[in-house]
């Protein structure tokens, strides 16, 4: 996938934490708000997924970004939070993916006030970064 490929709603979150040299991302959407985008698995988020660069662990710096962000945006109208995902493999081998997620706070909103908040929450966690 080049970035060419990447959602443009979500390509500044992904180019600069990128840019960070702490990780490297491997998926990411932009979120879909409107009845005729929903699928069987829930779209209404934005996220971007990712693991760590050449060993590094992001765990604290991912952390410091999540309260930086909640410090200075609070909750509303975007829950931004981060994570890590463990997907089983095999019986053995279990993986390990960050994740950055932007939920919209109250999924009655109409679809375009998710899409502007969201669009914001991710031009704010540029910012940051």
């Amino acid at each position: 996938m080049t970035l060419n490929d990447i959602e443009p709603g979500i390509l500044p979150l992904v180019e600069a934490l990128n840019r960070t040299g702490l990780v490297q991302t491997f998926s990411s959407c932009e979120g879909h708000f409107t009845p005729d985008e929903q699928r069987l698995r829930d779209r209404n988020h934005a996220e971007v997924r990712f693991l760590p660069a050449s060993g590094k662990l992001p765990d604290q710096w991912v952390g410091t970004l999540l309260a930086r962000f909640k410090s200075r945006h609070g909750l509303m109208p975007v829950t931004v939070v981060g994570y890590k995902l463990f997907t089983p493999i095999d019986e053995a081998t279990v993986d390990e993916t960050y994740v950055l997620e932007l939920r919209p706070f109250n999924r009655f909103d109409p679809p375009a006030t998710k899409r502007s908040d969201i669009d914001r929450a991710i031009l704010q966690l540029v910012e940051l970064i």
